[in-house]
């Protein structure tokens, strides 16, 4: 079978952080075992000569096309597989001439920057009859398969429960280099919810399946950040104010019956504290998950799996299965995951546009509901107006804070608190003044790189963003 020709949008040379296209893409498509399935026909980057200075950087073969114009690369008829691997703000305008052209495509998440943007790809896909790819790993990780099977097996009986409880370290201070503005500015569309709640949260749907029902509260825990200039040592060079949640809280209950709690939140861990903690719980056994990084879906580097047999007093450890993607460096083990499943049509082992859609409407709901005048839940029912219980004549005094009706707006830029107006800075934590927490290390970590500024093509951001 000959091989799937692939046109790589976004291939850079030159990132703020790390590049996406070249750690989490490269290395599989560059392997042997990538190179039987798909070859690398073009590279689309910001100018022609941009492109040409990564097919010479990364040693592609000197036929690889180079092209500077995505309407361009969606014409070329020597391309099977479109790749995007750009900042979500351009992703509209990248992939909408690949789908008009009946290209297949694979795009990282989020799928484009709003809801009316993903509908209008997702339809015309369908119209267009294009195979599509969603760049969520939680259906190639094998830390869900594992779960997958020791469900499948009976070993935890009948499934009762599951709690997930994981950080990011992505604007976990209250600064963040200046290109990643995007995650703190929800008009460009990649944020903690539509790329971190959505890497993690949809490991439990995939293990779980669909929910039933939810409720969910979504904080903003530093209305203000501060953006700095790595190559100038961290400084300030402007501050502006954060839309975008960094605290996201859920509970609720899946169709199956099962009931979830999960909480992800922007911060360093707690130290000696793993990044993530997921337990499962059923009436025979249960398992617990930890692993040093919260999107073990993209780095699952030092994760543990414990399952406990409730008739044994001691828990075992379970191994991950070896397969010949397990030797390629994080984060591109899943990602080359992805691939194999969609060269070999395994599409229960990859999320396809129409799964990403509804991903995004569960995220399109959770900011629905965080909207309004309540952003922080609704009311609780057992609290009266004045503060006291509804069912006792005394209680918290009207100016309490624990006796208020906390009304926070939505931009989180000033609060009432027992009726009187505070400012953020009253009302969130202090993780220490001038202190940087979101660090090179840090994002490399988690896996991610830097994006330019919307519709900034003069300069490369890295991860997901248009070479330069």
């Amino acid at each position: 079978m000959s091989p799937i020709r692939i046109g790589l949008i976004g291939l850079s040379t030159n990132s703020q952080g790390t590049s996406w296209a070249s750690a989490a893409h490269l290395p599989y498509l560059l392997s042997e075992q990538g190179k039987a399935h798909y070859e690398i026909k073009a590279l689309c980057n910001s100018s022609v000569e941009s492109a040409r200075k990564s097919i010479e950087h990364y040693k592609l073969p000197g036929e690889v096309k180079a092209y500077d114009s995505a309407q361009d690369l969606a014409n070329d008829k020597d391309i099977d597989l479109i790749v995007c691997v750009v900042g979500v703000e351009r992703h509209y305008e990248l992939l909408k001439p690949a789908v008009e052209a009946g290209k297949n495509i694979y795009t990282e998440l989020p799928l484009a920057s709003n809801m009316e943007q993903i509908r209008e790809l997702v339809s015309l896909a369908e119209k267009q009859g294009s195979k599509t790819m969603f760049g969520s790993q939680g259906q190639a990780s094998p830390v869900v398969k594992v779960i997958k099977g020791l469900i499948a097996d009976g070993k935890l009986g009948r499934v009762l429960s599951t709690s997930l409880k994981g950080n990011f370290g992505i604007a976990g201070g209250d600064s963040i280099p200046t290109g990643f503005k995007y995650i703190v500015v929800r008009e460009a569309g990649g944020n903690s919810a539509t790329i971190f709640f959505l890497h993690s949260f949809n490991c439990l749907l995939e293990t779980f399946g669909e929910l039933e029902a939810f409720s969910s509260v979504m904080g903003i825990e530093r209305p203000r950040m501060n953006l700095i200039d790595l190559k100038q040592n961290g400084k300030v060079v402007e501050t502006i104010d954060k839309d975008t949640p960094d605290n996201i809280m859920l509970q609720g209950r899946f169709k199956s019956g099962a009931l979830v709690n999960y909480e992800l939140r922007s911060a360093a861990q707690f130290p000696g504290e793993p990044g993530v903690r997921w337990t499962i719980h059923g009436d025979k056994g249960e398992i617990l998950v930890t692993c040093p990084s919260g999107m073990f879906d993209i780095n699952h580097e030092g994760v543990k799996i414990q399952f406990h047999d409730m008739s044994k007093d001691s828990a075992e450890t379970i191994d991950l299965p070896s397969d010949s993607l397990a030797d390629l460096k994080h984060p591109a083990q899943n990602v080359g995951r992805l691939y194999e499943a969609y060269a070999k049509g395994e599409s229960d082992s990859y999320c396809d546009w129409k799964l990403a859609l509804r991903r995004h409407e569960l995220i399109e709901e959770m900011f629905q509901r965080g909207d309004g005048s309540k952003p922080f839940g609704e009311k609780a029912s057992y609290v009266t107006k004045d503060g006291s219980s509804s069912g006792s004549s005394t209680g918290a005094s009207s100016g309490s804070i624990q006796g208020s009706q906390a009304e926070v707006d939505a931009d989180a830029q000033g609060s009432i608190l027992a009726d009187r107006e505070v400012k953020p800075k009253e009302i969130t934590r202090e993780a220490g003044s001038g202190n940087t927490q979101t660090t090179v290390e840090a994002l490399e970590a988690e896996g991610f790189g830097a994006s330019s500024g919307k519709n900034d093509l003069s300069r490369n951001g890295g991860n997901r963003d248009l070479a330069s």
